[in-house]
């Protein structure tokens, strides 16, 4: 509690008991033994601690503002220079590098959003993710998505190595799967094999994924992206080819996590 002391507020911590006795041969309460301790100075400090929390909340939060902020000027110059571009396959380039870019961005404006700086919630940003492209290959409108994502949270090297994962099999999904343009799924799922490792698999019912396709000897830039970020996961990877094409990616959880 605090007390003026000279017109100066101090900060003391009152304790006190009772000693029970007889008086007229009843039991009562005949004396209080108490302590008052100056704590000015620990309450002081406690408060410094506080502000100075608050403090790098406020910063952490505005870093990943800004690094959003970049991510977006970035993405952008990317749409302006493909606006530039004759080439279609220029064109789809670019428009696969601001996927990537926006998958990286979307874990910081996700972090910008809350005060757990070193947590991603992985089922909120995945269907930000599955948002985005959706609204990036417009032409896929009769897909059935199928997403499954255990409440699990990862940290933010994790979320930015799954989240691309994830972006290059979908993307993958709805460039090639569907050639025809007829009705398609696409399942997601996320979840805690046991106490140590984890399964994320992206799987589509489409014409499936050609038979001479190896990760180890990939010369597509989104495949080895997929084996590099695996890898970076420490995990590994199994292509399931039955009834369309599946990926899934077995890696182990961050002690952190």
């Amino acid at each position: 509690m605090g007390i003026q002391d000279g017109g100066i507020e101090r900060w003391v911590r009152a304790t006190g008991q009772a000693v029970f006795g007889e008086i007229d041969g009843q039991p009562c309460a005949t004396r209080f033994l108490g302590t008052i301790v100056d704590i000015s100075d620990r309450k002081e400090a406690e408060e410094q601690i506080q502000a100075s929390l608050a403090e790098k909340v406020v910063l952490l939060q505005e870093i990943h503002h800004r690094v959003k902020n970049n991510l977006q000027i970035l993405i952008s110059l990317l749409n302006l220079q493909s606006r530039y571009v004759e080439s279609p396959l220029a064109v789809q380039t670019l428009q696969e590098c601001q996927n990537r870019v926006k998958s990286m961005a979307l874990i910081h404006e996700q972090l910008y959003q809350t005060e757990n700086f070193a947590k991603v919630d992985l089922a909120k940003y995945i269907y930000k993710l599955i948002a985005n492209l959706k609204n990036s290959y417009k032409s896929h409108t009769s897909i059935e998505w199928k997403v499954n994502i255990a409440p699990i949270s990862l940290d933010l090297d994790e979320a930015i190595s799954c989240g691309l994962i994830v972006n290059e099999l979908i993307s993958n999904s709805l460039k090639y799967a569907f050639p025809m343009k007829d009705r398609g799924e696409i399942q997601i799922n996320f979840y805690q094999l046991d106490e140590n490792y984890l399964s994320l698999s992206v799987k589509d019912n489409g014409i499936g994924i050609g038979s001479n396709i190896d990760l180890d000897n990939t010369k597509t830039l989104g495949l080895k992206l997929i084996k590099s970020l695996t890898g970076q996961l420490r995990g590994t990877v199994v292509i399931n080819r039955d009834m369309g094409t599946e990926f899934q990616i077995t890696f182990q959880k961050n002690r952190r996590s």
